[in-house]
């Protein structure tokens, strides 16, 4: 009630007065498929090519603006203290924006569809960068993110494929999908202090080749790093305990990988695709290599698998064709089925004794294969367990084995 706005016919719209903007509800549009917000000015806001708020005015409320797709001009006040919801959302107009250094609160969604805003000065007052805050903005080449941001949430710069580098401070934690779909995103460096990288916070940053993961991170999302087709090395620091699921998947040109001895458990799919990785040392502390962790590794040349692991998942190491040889620990238990599918350049393998039985196309397509031994233990050996296996001239059955399966 202590604000007005007037438009005139050249499209400047000014806000003035003193305190907040009104709050105006939402509602379903079924027409879109989407919430509105119906400000005063709502049909008006194609003709809003300059937006003027004047000092006094304290804060701008949810969707103000959303869909002045013509709005090329912003100038905010130092007054402004509060950046609703979806201000400025789908402003396709905006190319700069400068958000005054009181604002300590930026709502989602704000620029979310600002393709063309190349330029943005955020204050050193803000504390998160909120859910989708940059979505799709494509023209966004660089940012400087404030030391004080705490937290980079879900999509924060999803799509964002023009930005090149980013600067992660050392307070934050990098949100769910926050640089998720940055094609063109290069370098990411994340300074001491950060502790958390979250799902997908990477994923199909395609020409991602350099990152740098402070010792201070404790974790690292699935599917963190998959499909950054660039990226050539990476170190995994010491407090991370769990390489969880496709964190690297993809990842094709990855030629090394630093994997800490806390790590208890690489998880499935982890480095499927890794198509570059020419050798891993996986650490003592591993128990579980989980589903597919490094199928189609196709350089990798040879595995040691540490004494603690008790089982190896279906397909772990499935299509690496270059693979000529695997250490397999007494420990082991259980091996999946096709975990050895196509490891074409295997020549030999023992299977320890406390395994029972060998699964579905374990071995299928191991053309190398020359020998291979089969212990006591073993009740059960697979369909297609050793299909393909035309280099194999002789193998001993064990005495316990009651159950063969087609074409093994």
């Amino acid at each position: 009630d202590n604000l007005t706005w007037v438009l005139t016919k050249d499209g400047t719209f000014t806000v003035s007065g003193t305190g907040g903007m009104q709050y105006y509800p939402s509602h379903y549009d079924s027409e879109i498929s989407d919430y509105i917000t119906i400000t005063p000015w709502y049909d008006y806001r194609e003709q809003i090519t300059t937006l003027l708020v004047e000092p006094g005015v304290t804060n701008l409320q949810n969707d103000a603006f959303s869909g002045c797709q013509n709005l090329m001009t912003v100038r905010l006040p130092e007054s402004l203290d509060y950046i609703g919801f979806g201000v400025f959302e789908n402003c396709l107009g905006l190319t700069n924006m400068v958000i005054p250094d009181a604002v300590y609160y930026i709502g989602g969604q704000t620029f979310s569809g600002c393709a063309n805003l190349a330029s943005v000065t955020l204050p050193d007052s803000l504390t998160s960068l909120p859910n989708q805050l940059f979505e799709n903005c494509a023209s966004l080449k660089s940012i400087n993110i404030p030391a004080s941001v705490t937290g980079i949430d879900y999509g924060a710069f999803i799509g964002c494929t023009a930005l090149t580098s980013i600067v992660i401070p050392g307070k934050a934690i990098v949100g769910w999908n926050a640089f998720a779909g940055c094609t063109g995103l290069e370098t990411a460096v994340m300074l001491d202090g950060v502790s958390g990288i979250g799902l997908g916070s990477f994923t199909n940053c395609s020409a991602l080749k350099t990152v740098v993961i402070p010792d201070t991170v404790a974790s690292i999302g699935a599917h963190a790093f998959s499909g950054c087709a660039s990226l050539e090395s990476v170190a995994i620091p010491g407090k991370v305990t769990v390489i969880e699921q496709c964190s690297f998947q993809d990842c094709a040109n990855l030629k090394s990988v630093t994997i800490p001895e806390t790590i208890t458990s690489i998880g499935n799919h982890a480095f499927s695709g890794c198509s570059s990785l020419t050798s891993v040392t996986i650490p003592e502390g591993v128990t579980s290599i989980g589903d597919h962790a490094f199928q189609g590794c196709s350089s990798l040349t040879s595995v040691t698998i540490p004494e603690g692991v008790t089982s190896i998942d279906s397909g772990a190491f499935y299509g690496c064709s270059g693979l000529t040889s695997v250490t397999i620990p007494e420990g082991v238990t259980s091996i999946g089925g096709s975990a050895f599918y196509g490891c074409s350049k295997l020549t030999s393998v023992t299977i320890p004794e406390g395994v029972t039985s060998i699964g579905y196309q374990t071995f299928n397509g191991c053309s190398g294969l020359t020998s291979v031994t089969i212990p006591e233990g073993v009740t059960s050996i697979g369909e297609d367990a050793f299909s393909d296996c035309s280099g194999l001239t002789s193998v001993t059955i064990p005495e316990g084995v009651t159950s063969i399966g087609d074409s093994a």
